[in-house]
């Protein structure tokens, strides 16, 4: 893979540089430093084994524990070569106080009427599957027209996705990954790139349209794009509980607000089923907002309540750029099925050439440059 071995002007190449700063987190958290379970295994397996253990790590966190760890991966960002986590803004940008602050933010409009057509008329020549992340599924039909009643939810391969126009441009804007860096306190990576449909006239889905938190990373970034309008909460709003992204934050709020223990602990838990009652009494019509023509963007920590509403009249299409720490593999894979090597590479080819987006992109890279 020389791509990924010829990011930086120095000794040592991506992989070396991302298995350091995996060593000192996971050093950090108490694993003995020899880590007598790596020897033998390459440098990608080595990866590999880190990031199984950081996802097996989340698993077992506890709430209140998250930030502890997501201040060992601040720590360790200083591995890395200036160049790569140097921002090109010093100043932390209103949108990213927003999130620290409350969790989540407005980002406007994003992308032009014109750039949304131009990816939907590169999306309907392509067949979707029946789910809302590509790798939990490999089913598919042809066209949105043939989807069964009965789903909630289409989307498309990666590398159909991918060769959107402008969609990689947009998730390497310096913009974007400042924000992403304010908030995550080091150089975020992005390990999720995704566009999914929301059909109307459905069951609310058990999971991700009723309120719940997402314990993919100790601490993410979403940023979402309407790529269809939604004109009206009923045809597909967003909604967020702001200060819900931090539980040492949030349960004096409740608390203050007269909620019982039971329920503090019910909405700060893992058990989405036990959450989205709760969440939907206490905060059904005070939750923000998010909704707009196509091309507005929002974001938020995946962490803080939040949830969508299952449009009222049309398909709604959302794409997503998820930023945190690592690369869950416990959650998230990336499978490239069906691509060619000549599609990989020109996707390839529009990363930027900066060692700060080699390095953010280096997992999709990593995916890519495997076909």
């Amino acid at each position: 893979m020389s791509l990924l071995a010829s990011l930086f002007g120095t000794k040592q190449d991506v992989r070396t540089l991302e298995l350091k700063r995996l060593k000192s987190v996971a050093t950090s958290l108490g694993r003995s430093e020899a880590m007598p379970e790596l020897k033998g295994h390459t440098a990608d397996e080595q990866i590999h084994l880190l990031n199984r253990y950081l996802g097996s790590r989340l698993a077992g966190c506890p709430a209140r524990d998250r930030a502890m760890v997501q201040s060992k991966f601040m720590a360790a960002d200083r591995i890395l070569p200036r160049e790569v986590w140097a921002t090109q803004s010093p100043d932390i940008s209103p949108a990213a106080q927003s999130v620290i602050e409350t969790g989540c933010a407005d980002l406007g409009r994003s992308l032009s009427a014109d750039q949304v057509q131009e990816v939907h008329a590169h999306l309907q020549t392509k067949p979707v599957l029946l789910c809302h992340v590509p790798d939990i599924s490999d089913k598919s039909v042809a066209s949105l027209a043939d989807v069964p009643a009965d789903e909630n939810y289409a989307t498309y391969e990666f590398l159909d996705l991918w060769s959107s126009p402008h969609l990689l441009e947009f998730a390497g804007q310096d913009r974007l990954l400042d924000l992403a860096q304010a908030y995550l306190g080091c150089t975020p990576t992005l390990y999720s790139f995704n566009a999914f449909w929301s059909f109307p006239n459905r069951q609310a889905h058990p999971y991700s349209q009723l309120f719940h938190r997402d314990w993919e990373d100790f601490r993410s970034l979403a940023v979402f794009t309407l790529l269809t309008p939604v004109d009206t909460p009923e045809e597909g709003a967003h909604y967020y509980v702001e200060r819900s992204h931090t539980v040492e934050r949030f349960e004096p709020i409740l608390r203050e607000r007269g909620v019982g223990e039971v329920d503090v602990q019910s909405l700060s838990g893992r058990d989405n089923r036990a959450i989205a009652p709760v969440a939907m009494k206490l905060f059904g019509d005070g939750a923000r907002r998010f909704e707009g023509p196509a091309g507005s963007s929002f974001c938020g920590d995946g962490y803080g309540l939040h949830r969508a509403v299952v449009p009222r009249s049309r398909p709604r299409l959302l794409l997503w750029f998820r930023y945190g720490n690592f690369f869950n593999e416990a959650m998230y894979t990336m499978p490239l099925r069906g691509a060619t090597r000549a599609a990989a590479e020109r996707v390839l080819a529009r990363i930027p050439d900066t060692p700060r987006h080699r390095y953010v992109f280096r997992h999709m890279a990593k995916a890519l440059s495997a076909v």
